[in-house]
């Protein structure tokens, strides 16, 4: 029997549920594995460090469920952890959620775009490395939003507080002149009605969107849509099960399925 290849994704919460959600679109046939570590959220406010370590053990784990594709769906670890994780696991192939932006970003016609996110990924300063790397035109403004993923983990996406939280934040005149808006968390692209309404003629970008691509893209260049033809089963872990992260799987992405508890020493 052939081998039946499978993809797996972690973020430290809800977030990578957007980039798992794209990936259905365009992969509906392979299996994948979700790992929320919710024992940990969120990575933002973690230590390189520390969320190197998380990242080790869960990749660890997905490599053991028979995972031979990564998507590190979180930007805090893709930050500070893909180069360790490449180098760890030689046999697995990785996406992370940065690169194929960036490689977007370039090749358009943006001159000043704006990016929210977490603490982690603004103080590594990955975006506008490796922004700067493919087209150095484009002038990357970097805003670090900490308060956002608390505010969607614990249930007030579509609460006023989040709305009168993101408008601070985008009221912000570092970002005056903005022409698109880069999501650089996989929890913001929920907030993006939100921001639509606060900066009407700045384009939101929709960086799930663009990683999924990017997996379709190398899967269907490495010939593996032998897979079989119906869709593929997806299974669910977090480490630590809470009631508010089942209701808002369930109430934000519709996701009904039944989520297994995987602590990782």
């Amino acid at each position: 029997m052939k081998k039946v290849h499978k993809i797996g994704l972690f973020d430290s919460g809800l977030g990578g549920l957007t980039v798992l959600k794209a990936l259905e679109e365009v992969l509906p046939q392979v299996p994948k594995i979700y790992y929320g570590d919710t024992l940990h959220l969120p990575y933002g406010d973690k230590s390189d460090e520390a969320i190197i370590g998380y990242s080790l053990r869960i990749v660890e784990f997905l490599r053991q469920k028979g995972c031979d594709v990564i998507v590190i769906a979180c930007n805090s670890a893709s930050a500070a952890a893909g180069a360790v994780l490449e180098q760890s696991f030689p046999s697995l192939i990785f996406v992370n959620v940065i690169d194929p932006v960036v490689a977007s970003l370039a090749d358009g016609n943006e001159k000043k775009v704006g990016l929210l996110g977490t603490r982690a990924t603004v103080r590594s300063e990955e975006y506008p490395r490796r922004l700067s790397v493919l087209n150095n035109n484009v002038e990357l403004v970097s805003l670090p939003t900490p308060l956002l993923v608390p505010l969607i983990e614990d249930g007030f996406l579509r609460s006023g507080i989040a709305e009168q939280v993101l408008r601070h934040y985008l009221n912000s005149p570092s970002l005056n002149g903005i022409t698109s808006i880069v999501p650089g968390c996989t929890h913001y692209p929920l907030l993006k009605e939100l921001a639509q309404k606060v900066l009407k003629d700045v384009r939101w970008i929709d960086a799930p969107e663009i990683v999924a691509a990017q997996v379709k893209q190398w899967w269907d260049s490495e010939s593996r849509l032998n897979q079989p033809n119906k869709n593929g089963e997806t299974e669910f872990f977090v480490s630590d099960k809470t009631e508010s992260f089942m209701e808002l799987a369930q109430s934000t992405f519709g996701i009904s399925a039944s989520w297994e508890t995987a602590v990782l020493p």
